[in-house]
């Protein structure tokens, strides 16, 4: 590694200590669960499992390496950005936190973590269809040709019907925001720190600088979809069908 990437390591790590406290439940001492950074942007990057929460009454494990990378991208890019700072006992939704501080004007790119798949990255867009969302997939398109990236859209595990990109598509009459799932090789910078410098931060940053180039208005999705099984079963085709 050259010296920008060392520095670009270190200062990950410093990062991560925060939201791996107490093996990662995060900072005890911390007054709220999420914190918000404004810098003056559209695009507002999110990391709602940076540390352990809970999901169905139980403690979900936290997506290791999402938080430090928001936190980074946010304060070197100047990009607005939110993050998990400690487990709460009951269910406390990012959703539910953006509604009751009037965020909702922002574009959302919502960074989880996935297990590992026969792809990089999985693209959740929830209830709308790829047509909905044709200016987004077109410039992730061409990022992932750049960086070499295999990704899918929509698949069934990943929509972010549950999560972030569904609530908030479920609660507004239009509602923008884009779940991106990563691999851990491209989220693991202790042991992947090449793929994490040369290829995840570059990605989520320019792709976060234009989408907060492009009106707003064209990327501001009206919601008709309810949470439906018929819902569910037509996201599921439609994946399938786009395959190649």
């Amino acid at each position: 590694m050259n010296r920008q990437q060392t520095n670009q390591i270190n200062k990950l790590k410093d990062f991560e200590k925060y939201f791996a406290e107490n093996y990662y439940f995060g900072a005890a001492k911390s007054k709220s669960v999420f914190s918000y950074m404004e810098n003056n942007s559209r695009v507002c990057l999110t990391a709602p499992h940076s540390t352990k929460s809970t999901v169905s009454r139980l403690v979900k494990g936290s997506d290791l390496y999402t938080g430090s990378l928001v936190k980074y991208l946010g304060e070197t890019c100047n990009l607005s950005y939110i993050v998990r700072n400690k487990y709460y006992h009951k269910k406390c939704m990012l959703s539910s936190f953006i509604l009751k501080n009037n965020l909702e004007q922002h574009y959302f790119l919502d960074i989880h973590a996935m297990k590992d798949r026969p792809f990089d990255l999985a693209v959740g867009i929830g209830y709308c269809s790829p047509k909905d969302y044709e200016k987004e997939l077109l410039l992730i398109k061409k990022l992932c040709k750049k960086y070499q990236l295999k990704y899918v859209v929509n698949h069934p595990a990943y929509t972010g019907q549950r999560g972030l990109t569904g609530k908030l598509q479920h609660q507004l009459s239009k509602a923008a925001v884009l779940q991106l799932e990563w691999s851990k090789k491209f989220r693991d910078f202790e042991h992947n720190p090449n793929e994490v410098t040369k290829i995840t931060l570059p990605f989520i940053k320019e792709l976060a600088l234009n989408l907060n180039k492009l009106n707003k208005r064209k990327l501001s999705h009206k919601i008709t979809a309810k949470y439906t099984l018929w819902q569910r079963l037509k996201n599921r085709i439609v994946f399938l069908l786009s395959r190649p």
